[in-house]
């Protein structure tokens, strides 16, 4: 089977973009916004005015990137509340800008090299335009993975009407240093171009919270396990009902590729409905799990696990997790799992076992609550 990734030119592709689009969004992902379901395609004005790249099996589309330079927008201020980047725009005016959306591949390609391809494709595009910097945004469980791209996160995150939380996440094109240290896939196109001091040094000072922060995958050995230790105040292992009964180089394995977010109070952690197939850890702060009514069905803790029946059963989310106070989550995503029960069985099934455990005793409250004179 062979791909072609090129610019979308004519009407005709444009077409099989919009359709593309539709299926993973409206029909996969059940988003709305901008949908013409009469022609069973998603568009939007910007279309209009940016550069979208395509992988194509034939004449089909199974996979899109959108890059939005901001010299082409008429209007720039909903980028701005959006991403924040006033202070990029004062430093590097907008011919150096430009956001990254509509990125996405047919499931059947999403663990494959296509993926990489494309937004090599999209760098080189922008490096020739005299793009400096990219903004874009993520689900939190998808942070390692935009992490290896090269891309940074710089604040905290919003709620997506359509999309559901999101974290803001911006990349310097020609920072070498960074690309280097998460081992970007981008990094060797980078190094043909002049390494960009003036842009990481922009950063460092602009977003000092943000200079070293980075996911388990790029942390040294321990290192993120210590990290836990620091924001619990205690020993990970035996706080956290996830780890129950691991030795800490098993939770090391485990969370190898796990990543910790910010949370202020109404960020929207998880939403009723979404199909999002991560596990949630609160290591800060509090949430509450709502139901249908406005009561809360559950408060979420330091400690404790979160988002366990659609990382298990890759199902529509059944509840909705608001944070109240000021947090701080640890996300895995299931695809994480799925690799490693076959390469870690032994320390998968003690995980299996623990989420097991939580669920039955979430049951078992809820049983309680709902029936008092009950006894299992």
């Amino acid at each position: 089977m062979k791909f072609d990734i090129r610019v979308v030119e004519t009407e005709a592709e444009r077409d099989k973009l919009y359709r593309f689009r539709y299926r993973i969004y409206v029909d996969e992902e059940k988003f709305t916004r901008n949908a013409d379901h009469a022609q069973n395609w998603l568009k939007d004005d910007y279309d209009d005015v940016a550069t979208s790249f395509a992988i194509f099996d034939g004449d089909e589309v199974v996979g899109s990137l959108r890059l939005l330079f901001m010299d082409s927008v008429a209007d720039l201020q909903p980028f701005i509340e959006k991403f924040r980047m006033a202070q990029a725009l004062d430093a590097f005016g907008a011919s150096a800008i430009c956001t990254t959306s509509r990125f996405m591949v047919d499931p059947i390609l999403r663990n494959g090299k296509l993926i990489f391809k494309l937004m090599r494709n999209a760098y080189v595009h922008c490096l020739q335009r005299g793009a400096r910097l990219n903004f874009g945004d993520c689900s939190p469980h998808l942070i390692p993975f935009y992490e290896h791209m090269g891309y940074r996160r710089y604040t905290t995150g919003f709620n997506d009407s359509s999309f559901g939380y999101k974290i803001p996440i911006l990349m310097l094109f020609r920072d070498h240093q960074f690309l280097s240290s998460v081992r970007s896939l981008l990094l060797r196109m980078a190094e043909q171009e002049a390494d960009d001091q003036e842009a990481r040094s922009w950063f460092e000072q602009t977003y000092p919270d943000y200079k070293d922060v980075r996911s388990a995958v790029f942390m040294e050995d321990a290192a993120f396990l210590d990290l836990l230790n620091e924001r619990l105040a205690m020993d990970p292992v035996h706080h956290l009902s996830l780890l129950h009964d691991l030795e800490p180089q098993e939770a090391e394995r485990f969370l190898s590729e796990a990543t910790i977010f910010p949370v202020k109070p109404g960020d929207s952690i998880i939403r009723r409905g979404d199909v999002d197939a991560s596990v949630f850890v609160q290591l800060k702060g509090l949430a509450h799990v709502l139901g249908e009514g406005s009561a809360p069905l559950a408060i979420v803790g330091a400690g404790d696990t979160f988002g366990e029946i659609g990382f298990l059963t890759a199902s529509p989310r059944t509840a909705h997790v608001m944070a109240q106070t000021p947090g701080e989550v640890l996300v895995l995503r299931a695809e994480f799992l799925n690799r490693f029960i076959k390469r870690e069985p032994t320390i998968a099934a003690k995980i299996l076992l623990n989420l097991a455990r939580e669920m039955a005793a979430r049951l078992a409250l809820t049983t309680q609550e709902l029936m008092p004179n009950h006894r299992p």
